[in-house]
């Protein structure tokens, strides 16, 4: 190209270029005003996002982004149906209920904002709006600092939701140290008076776990959120327990997905400040009546309120184990394996040199059980019983063959539950709020025990049949199980 021409030439170009950069800066200013734009709980449906806007031109779509605030996934959009016009209004309800979108627990935290755009191409962002979403049902108060609140409402509760802050505080205190982690993202626990306000609040469960177990606690690590019921006489040693769950989520990389309920839920009682004997007594019945799963088909907690129960003792004992032969330090080195490889039995081999197989087997070694034979074995074993309806003959039942029975349990969620109790006298009580000499849960027969949720009540509850309760009275610790091994040998040769 010629000098000149040349000279001409880029003086043009630059031109053009300033003329489309001021144009596109035009477009993205526009005239468009965001009047109003709010988010409104509408509970237990959802969350209500409204908008109105006034452009100099023709406003034809409208849209708000939510994301969970305190986590890094990404955001998603609902579109706002609005009639085209220089002045435009719109709503669209956010459900949050599991049923067709995402289950939100009360107190879960979002950030919104709108964006509106024209025929012109002019668009208009809004500031991004954090909003907790609440139960509307009751006037929220909150004790607390910068990383654990509790919500409360009703008089004379204040003293119980310090009861429920210090249980946290105290568990926090005890667990950040064994897992490795330094909180630092806020934690918010919801608490409610009875059980009843609180039922509304829970995700759909199995119909089979619901029926004979009643939630006292559930949390979501997801959304950094425990769900509570204050006056439920067991509520410290179910706070504490929930509460380590959340700190679980945390030290596993923000999700309980990588981490497998025997090692969640052990963990969870280890951590708990209120423990009694009772998940002891749920082992030892599991024990004698052979109804032990094998750690790798307890991905997630499945079956009957007993064998959910079982399992919990199960995980108690294997938690308790571990730290005793191999120290507490090691929980938080496994928790450092376990974000890198995310499968536990890479994270297990690499810091204690065996699998869940291998954990198994040594566990069972240290009650003086024998080890179950190794996993595929195991599998043709169990199906073959299946094949010809008899009973396994190892340490578990034919009804325990396949890890995704669990399915039907609720994700994204640790809960406590207890057993479901007549809808008498006592549910009469817990409608009127709690009193001043109130202080302990309302006598409403609702004994307490979950994500994948717990699916068991916490220390303090009663599920278990005759049998259990027998064994329950029993004057023994795990130290006797070799004894009933040798008590039901003798009873087969007989």
């Amino acid at each position: 190209m010629p000098s000149r021409l040349r000279y001409i030439a880029i003086p043009l170009v630059l031109a053009l270029l300033a003329l489309t950069a001021s144009s596109l800066a035009f477009a993205d200013e526009g005239d468009i005003q965001v009047v109003q734009a709010t988010a409104v709980s509408q509970f237990p449906d959802g969350i209500l996002f409204t908008v109105e806007a006034e452009s100099q031109g023709i406003v034809d779509e409208v849209r708000v982004f939510i994301k969970k605030a305190d986590q890094s996934g990404r955001s998603s959009y609902r579109s706002i149906e609005v009639e085209p016009g220089e002045v435009v209004s719109g709503e669209t309800l956010l459900p949050v209920t599991g049923g067709g979108g995402d289950y939100f627990p009360p107190g879960t935290k979002i950030s919104y904002h709108f964006e509106v755009r024209d025929k012109a191409g002019g668009l208009v962002r809004t500031d991004s709006t954090d909003f907790v979403y609440e139960d509307s049902r009751f006037e929220w108060l909150t004790v607390g600092d910068d990383l654990i609140t509790v919500y409360y409402y009703g008089e004379f509760v204040e003293e119980r939701a310090r009861i429920i802050l210090e249980a946290a505080r105290e568990t926090m205190d005890n667990m950040v140290k064994v897992l490795g982690i330094a909180p630092t993202d806020p934690l918010r626990i919801v608490s409610y008076n009875n059980y009843r306000h609180m039922v509304v609040a829970l995700p759909f469960r199995s119909s089979a776990v619901s029926q004979d177990l009643r939630a006292q606690g559930m949390a979501f690590s997801d959304e950094r959120v425990l769900l509570i019921h204050a006056f439920d006489p067991t509520v410290t040693g179910t706070v504490s327990h929930e509460f380590t769950h959340l700190l679980v989520a945390e030290a596993a990389g923000g999700s309980s997905a990588l981490v497998p309920s025997w090692l969640n839920e052990g963990l969870a009682e280890y951590g708990n400040i209120d423990k009694t004997d009772e998940y002891d007594a749920a082992l030892r019945y599991g024990i004698y009546t052979r109804r032990i799963r094998p750690l790798w088909f307890q991905q997630t907690f499945s079956g009957e309120p007993e064998d959910i129960l079982i399992a919990y003792g199960q995980g108690k004992s294997v938690v308790e184990f571990m730290v005793r032969r191999w120290g507490e330090e090691k929980i938080k080195t496994l928790f450092e394996a376990l974000r890198h490889s995310r499968d536990i039995d890479t994270a297990l081999v690499r810091v204690y040199g065996v699998d869940q197989h291998g954990m198994d087997s040594a566990w069972r070694r240290s009650l003086g059980l024998d080890p179950l034979p190794p996993p595929e074995e195991f599998r043709s074993r169990e199906e073959a019983a299946e094949s010809e309806s008899t009973p396994v003959v190892e340490e578990t039942t034919s009804d325990s063959t396949s890890p995704v029975a669990a399915e039907e349990q609720q994700p994204q969620a640790e809960a406590t539950q207890a057993p479901a109790a007549a809808e008498s006298e006592a549910e009469e009580a817990e409608d009127t709020e709690a009193q001043p000499q109130a202080t302990v849960a309302p006598q409403d027969d609702e004994p307490s025990g979950s994500s994948s949720p717990c699916s068991a009540p916490p220390p303090g509850a009663s599920t278990i049949g005759l049998g259990m309760l027998g064994l329950l009275a029993a004057p023994f610790t795990l130290a006797g199980i070799p004894f009933l091994r040798r008590m039901r040998g003798e009873r087969r040769k007989d």
